[in-house]
C-alpha cells in the first residue's frame, strides 16, 4: 500500500477549486450562475442559459510556500516552484432543453520539496500528487427557470514521494554510547543517504464518481445553485526501491486505495446587485467530507528486517468547510474587475494530538482580484486573476515512528505559509 506524504498542498485537504480566471477572481463564487463553459465544473444546471457553443480554456499556476521549525530549531524553507494546472471546457445546447458538457481539470493536488537534510527528511523530501478528472455531463430545463444536471467523473491520479534514512545510525549511536564508557570515542554521525522512492498511478483502477446539479433562478437577475460530487474510490499501484550507501536497489511493488471526498455547495449569484446598475455579487457555502482520510496504510521493504512490513498512517481528518462571497463591476462595456474572499477550514487536526507534514497545518485565508475583457459582440472573453492564499500559523506534534531508530515525537510549527496562483482563460462563444 502507497503514503501519501509530504508537506505543501495547493489546497485545503488536497482539493483544487481554480477551474477558470473569472471565476476564480470572484473566489469562486459562481455555483448560482457560471461566467461561461467552466460550468461543467461550477454547476454543470448553469448550462442552461448558454447559447450555441461555448468554448473556455485556461491555465492556473500555483507556488506555495512555508516556514517549518523543528523542535524549535532554525526554519527549513519549503518551496514546491510553479506547478501548471491546465483546464479545458466545452458547452453545446441541444434541442428540447438539453445542454451537454465536457470538461477537463486538476481537482487535487499535492507539491512540495525540501532540503535533503532537514529533520523530518525521514518523512519526505519531495512530493507530488496530481488528479486529473474528465467530466462529461447533461443538463435539463425541467422549466424555463429550473435546471438539473449530471455526469459521472472520471478521475486519473499519480503519485511520487521520496525520503531519506539512515539505517546505520542506531548501530552506530550505540557503539559510541559503549566505547564513551571507556573514553573512545566512536564518530556517530547519520549519513542520510538512503532514498525511498515511491511511485504510483492509478491507471489500472481509473476513478469514477458522480455530479449532480441545479439551478433555480428567482428572477432574471437572482438565481440559486446547488452540487455534489459523490466520493471516488481508487487504487493505486506502483513500486518503493530504495537507493543509496547501505541499501541498493532493493525494493517491492504496492497498492493502496484511497478515497477521495464528496463535496456539497450552495451558492447564489445576483446580478445588478443591491439595487446597483452593474454590480454583481456571489456567495456559496461547501462541506467536504474529508473525515474518510481516516488512514494511509502502506506495504514497504524494510532492508533491516528483510521483510515487506506494513506501516499505518493515523490520520483522523474532520470534515471542513470553505465559504466566501465574490464581486465584480462592470467598469465599462467590454471592461469588468473582480475580487472575492474565501475560508478555508483546515481538515488536519485529529483527536490524537499528532499530524503528519502531508498538508500545510492551519486554516486559510483566500484573497482574489482579476480582470475581464468581453468583445463588443459578446464572442470573445478574456480574463486574468491572481489569488493570494495566507495560511494561519500553526504547531503540530509529528511522531517518528517507521524505521527510525528513536521513536520519539517531533514538534513542528509552521508559519510564513501562502500560495501565489495566477489564473488565465478565453472563452469564445459561437
Amino acid at each position: 500500500m502507497v503514503a501519501l506524504t509530504g508537506l505543501g498542498a495547493l489546497a485545503a485537504g488536497f482539493g483544487l477549486y481554480e477551474m477558470d480566471a473569472g471565476s476564480t477572481a470572484m473566489g469562486g463564487h459562481v455555483f448560482g450562475s457560471p461566467r461561461n463553459a467552466s460550468a461543467v465544473y461550477y454547476n454543470p444546471a448553469g448550462m442552461s442559459g448558454m447559447t450555441g457553443t461555448v468554448f473556455t480554456v485556461g491555465m492556473t499556476v500555483i507556488n506555495p510556500r512555508a516556514d517549518a521549525r523543528v523542535n524549535m530549531a532554525h526554519d527549513t524553507r519549503m518551496n514546491a516552484g510553479w506547478i501548471f494546472a491546465p483546464t479545458f471546457f466545452v458547452t453545446q445546447e441541444l434541442p428540447w432543453g438539453f445542454h451537454f458538457g465536457f470538461g477537463g481539470f486538476a481537482d487535487f493536488g499535492i507539491a512540495s520539496s525540501y532540503n535533503n537534510h532537514w529533520e523530518l527528511k525521514h518523512d519526505s523530501t519531495k512530493t507530488m500528487l496530481e488528479g486529473y478528472t474528465l467530466q462529461p455531463v447533461l443538463s435539463y430545463d425541467i422549466l424555463d427557470n429550473w435546471s438539473v444536471a449530471a455526469g459521472p467523473r472520471f478521475t486519473f491520479v499519480n503519485f511520487e514521494t521520496r525520503q531519506r534514512r539512515d539505517f546505520g545510525f542506531a548501530d552506530k549511536l550505540s557503539l559510541a554510547q559503549s566505547m564513551a564508557l571507556y573514553g573512545v570515542p566512536v564518530h556517530a554521525a547519520a549519513r542520510g543517504r538512503n532514498r525511498l522512492k515511491i511511485q504510483a498511478d492509478n491507471e489500472d483502477d481509473i476513478g469514477v464518481g458522480l455530479v449532480v446539479g441545479t439551478q433555480y433562478r428567482l428572477t432574471d437577475k437572482f438565481a440559486l445553485g446547488a452540487m455534489y460530487r459523490s466520493r471516488v474510490k481508487t487504487t493505486l499501484k506502483g513500486h518503493a526501491s530504495w537507493k543509496g550507501d547501505d541499501f541498493s536497489h532493493h525494493g517491492n511493488d504496492l497498492s493502496e486505495t484511497i478515497q477521495l471526498p464528496a463535496q456539497i455547495t450552495l451558492g447564489f449569484n445576483w446580478d445588478d446587485a443591491l439595487w446597483l446598475d452593474d454590480l454583481h455579487l456571489g456567495a456559496s457555502v461547501s462541506w467536504i467530507e474529508w473525515s474518510k482520510m481516516s488512514a494511509l496504510r502502506f506495504d514497504v521493504y524494510n532492508p533491516i528486517s528483510k521483510k515487506v512490513e506494513n506501516n499505518e498512517i493515523k490520520m483522523d481528518w474532520r470534515n471542513t468547510y470553505r465559504a466566501g462571497f465574490g464581486l465584480g463591476y462592470d467598469v465599462t462595456d467590454n471592461w469588468e474587475v473582480m475580487a472575492g474572499y474565501t475560508y478555508d477550514w483546515d481538515p488536519c487536526r485529529n483527536r490524537l494530538g499528532y499530524d503528519h507534514t502531508m498538508l500545510p497545518m492551519g486554516d486559510r485565508h483566500i484573497v482574489t482580484s482579476g480582470l475581464a475583457w468581453t468583445s463588443d459582440d459578446g464572442v470573445w472573453e478574456i480574463a486574468f486573476s491572481y489569488a493570494l492564499v495566507i495560511q494561519e500559523s500553526r504547531s503540530q506534534r509529528i511522531p517518528d515512528e517507521y524505521y527510525a531508530y528513536n521513536k520519539k515525537v517531533h514538534k513542528m510549527h509552521v508559519h510564513n505559509g501562502y500560495s501565489h496562483i495566477f489564473s488565465f482563460g478565453v472563452t469564445y462563444r459561437f
